[in-house]
């Protein structure tokens, strides 16, 4: 096989025999093949007038609000036959597409707080606080029609009239509705995000009051007073969480020890999710404390005179009074008042436990045994199953209970069983010998076959193409180059002295023949050929 040296050589060979009229032709063609690959790769379809997709699953105000400003900037566009996409000519569908962004389009359905870009002196206070609710709408709908899985999105804020008293206070409320692409589905994490994105958004709005909905009418989330006793989408995943993380913990231990896929676990929790709330106040009689104290006494007066006399009266006559027979001997006395409070020693606790506490475990495992392997001339190889010793299965016990945190006060059950798995008892085939290959003969099948029908188009299509082109060139070069003396020279391999061969084709014909055919292709080379004959018998 010619290397590719040999044929670029053979290729320029070819090319330089042409003549001028054939090399431009070749040359043009060349020249058309790749300036049409390079048109076809970058230019596309912009030269015929194609159209591409500028936007598609519109809502339809804004599919109308697109169309609407295409057609004030006298753009050309189509719509498909459903009318979900807008196309408009491929050389614009860039430029388009980014001076409707710097406009706001598309807003994603419903309004948003671009509703406040224009505003009037005459609104009133009502209508901006409506239009505040209308916004806030849009733009939680246009957030979360960003998850994948929601096709449309719809909020409704009921926002009660404010009230001076308490009492009569009525909470916020929110509706939320999705419409979900084709089959997919909402996750509980998902749903959750989607509930506390709403709740945080709205002033005074709890996750309690949101109400979410598909438009398939399944109810996606409900408050947690309406579940009356039935567990919800998170407990559930919680517990599947639980016994998930069990099963992979004890199958995964056992499994270092007895082979993989040799054992089986089966885990079964219950879990309470019910919160309590517990306060305590203890009092202590013995331990006794003076909260406060309080004594008051009263003024002690020994002898002296007390006073007498008229009220109120002043010099000569108050001191008449005084001297009187009706003033006698004052007397003494002492009044102390003492007030004790006595504090009780008290203990206050509050203690809350959150839902989600394991109250009891159940815990099945099976344990395929050893298989002892004999071999037939009548039925060729078979196992035979052999059972697991005591001492090696309280030791798998007993390593299914750590790893679980087994507790006896719960009330938690372990069994480990060994047991003959059915797949295990029959004999394993022995790989094929090229099994072991056939990962590497799949990696290596693609490169082959390209290389397969490389080799294909080198030896069938372009060989032949240029021994076609070599042969042609040749008997052109034959014909053409001739000397005088009716010698010929001979095209390839041969000397400038070596004459051609005066035998006659084809074979298998009486000379005459042969003669009578020479001389109706080529008369001249037939009366050359005589002139020689004669000149070699004289």
């Amino acid at each position: 096989m010619a290397g590719p040296k040999e044929i670029f050589a053979q290729f320029v060979s070819v090319f330089r025999g042409l003549t001028l009229v054939q090399k431009l032709v070749a040359l043009a063609v060349v020249a058309v093949v790749v300036g049409g690959l390079i048109a076809i790769t970058t230019v596309g379809g912009e030269a015929t007038g194609e159209y591409k997709v500028l936007f598609s699953g519109l809502t339809q105000e804004d599919a109308a609000e697109v169309v609407n400003r295409l057609k004030e900037q006298r753009i050309a566009y189509k719509l498909s036959g459903d009318g979900g996409a807008i196309m408009v000519p491929a050389s614009q569908v860039y430029e388009v597409r980014l001076n409707l962004a710097g406009q706001g389009l598309p807003r994603g359905g419903g309004v948003g707080f671009e509703v406040f870009d224009q505003t009037s002196l005459g609104t009133t206070d009502f209508v901006q606080r409506l239009n505040y609710q209308r916004a806030l709408q849009g733009e939680l709908a246009r957030t979360i029609r960003q998850f994948q899985q929601v096709l449309e999105a719809r909020v409704h804020i009921a926002t009660p009239k404010e009230s001076v008293f308490v009492e009569d206070e009525k909470p916020v409320t929110a509706s939320v509705s999705v419409k979900l692409r084709g089959r997919e589905q909402l996750s509980q994490h998902q749903v959750q995000s989607i509930v506390n994105l709403v709740a945080c958004a709205v002033p005074g709005l709890t996750p309690e009051n949101i109400t979410l909905v598909d438009t398939a009418g399944r109810l996606l989330y409900r408050k947690s007073s309406e579940q009356g006793g039935v567990l919800s989408g998170n407990q559930l995943e919680y517990q599947f969480k639980v016994e998930d993380t069990l099963r992979k913990k004890v199958e995964s231990m056992l499994e270092e020890v007895v082979g993989i896929g040799r054992v089986r676990a089966s885990v079964t929790a219950d879990i309470d999710f019910n919160r309590k709330e517990v306060t305590e106040e203890n009092f202590d009689p013995e331990a006794q404390v003076v909260r406060s104290e309080q004594t008051l006494t009263e003024e002690d007066q020994r002898g002296g005179p007390s006073p007498q006399g008229i009220p109120g009266a002043k010099g000569e006559l108050a001191t008449f009074a005084e001297s009187g027979e009706g003033a006698g001997q004052g007397g003494a006395y002492k009044r102390s008042n003492a007030t004790r409070n006595y504090e009780i020693s008290r203990q206050t606790r509050h203690v809350q436990e959150p839902g989600g506490t394991v109250k009891r475990l159940s815990v099945a495992v099976m344990v395929d045994g050893t298989y002892d392997k004999s071999v037939d001339k009548e039925k060729g190889t078979s196992l035979k199953y052999k059972p697991r010793n005591p001492e090696e299965m309280q030791y798998f016990e007993k390593l299914v209970r750590n790893a679980i945190g087994y507790s006896e006060e719960r009330g938690d059950q372990v069994e480990v069983a060994s047991m003959a798995f059915a797949l295990s008892a029959m004999a394993e085939p022995e790989p094929a010998a090229l099994e072991k290959w056939r990962e590497v003969m799949e990696w290596l099948a693609m490169p082959i076959v390209y290389l397969l029908i490389a080799v294909g188009v080198l030896l069938f299509v372009i060989k032949p193409f240029f021994r076609i082109l070599t042969t042609k060139q040749l008997e052109g070069r034959r014909t053409a180059e001739r000397v005088e003396g009716g010698h010929y020279v001979a095209g390839a391999g041969g000397g400038p002295d070596e004459e051609e061969d005066l035998s006659l084709s084809p074979k298998g014909l009486t000379d005459q023949e042969r003669i009578y055919r020479l001389a109706q292709s080529d008369p001249d080379r037939a009366a050359d050929l005589v002139r020689r004959w004669l000149r070699e018998g004289a």
